[in-house]
């Protein structure tokens, strides 16, 4: 039996990508701050998981959450917790741009290292098209994805020679409840964003977890710091294709 952990898997991409990883045989250990959502979406997968309410910024619990999967033989893990807060950098709060930081990277950190401490040995990260491109008003989201793409560097350099591979995948716009709700706010113009993106549609969170799998599974064994948009062409773009 083998066993992955995935964070922030109660909704989203999160929930798509343990899903992706149950239909492949996988025990999955969901990590997600809201313990009752995560308990339903467990039990939405095939076969028998488990839900851990935790926060992926504290080490102590991501240490006994990998050791549990380790008992089953842990394979992955997965760092997709996140959350995304829009704001001008001038006004932007202290507090929330040190809470970016900690969920998207240190949160990363720790339970990658807790991670390969109970012998996985592979890493998923997720990064966004944030990281390697300027976004108004989204700085602290850039600068935190960015983050993650530089530590997957560097940490894949690092375990090589202990066998454990580390990569990212980039998704660009993705139909999520998280991108919903900010396009009936107005936060995100939904015209704007397709004429940005050549396959002109949003992604699905199923798309990105295919990539998630392949990079999680010994399918990809000689694939290791890399980071992988899956954007519809987002980053490929220059000026708009003309029909």
């Amino acid at each position: 039996m083998s066993a992955v952990v995935v964070t922030g898997a109660a909704q989203g991409i999160g929930a798509a990508i343990g899903e992706r990883f149950a239909r492949g045989g996988y025990t999955v250990f969901g990590v997600d701050l809201r313990e009752d959502l995560m308990r339903e979406r467990v039990q939405s997968w095939p076969g028998t998981h488990v839900a851990v309410g935790a926060d992926v910024t504290d080490e102590d619990a991501m240490r006994d959450v990998c050791a549990r999967a380790g008992q089953d033989g842990l394979a992955a893990f997965v760092a997709n917790a996140g959350h995304a807060k829009a704001g001008t950098s001038v006004d932007y709060a202290r507090e929330d741009w040190d809470k970016m930081l900690a969920v998207h990277v240190t949160g990363a950190f720790v339970g990658a290292r807790q991670a390969v401490t109970a012998g996985a040995q592979s890493v998923v990260m997720v990064s966004s098209v944030n990281g390697a491109t300027g976004f108004p008003g989204r700085t602290a989201y850039g600068a935190a994805k960015a983050g993650v793409a530089g530590l997957v560097r560097g940490l894949a350099v690092e375990w090589a020679t202990r066998g454990v591979r580390v990569n990212a995948i980039a998704p660009g716009s993705i139909r999520t409840e998280l991108s919903a709700e900010f396009i009936r706010r107005g936060v995100i113009d939904e015209n704007e964003f397709l004429a940005r993106i050549p396959m002109r549609r949003f992604g699905r969170p199923e798309e990105v977890a295919e990539l998630a799998f392949f990079l999680g599974t010994p399918v990809s064994s000689y694939i290791t710091g890399t980071v992988i948009p899956i954007d519809g062409g987002w980053l490929a773009q220059g000026i708009a294709a003309q029909e």
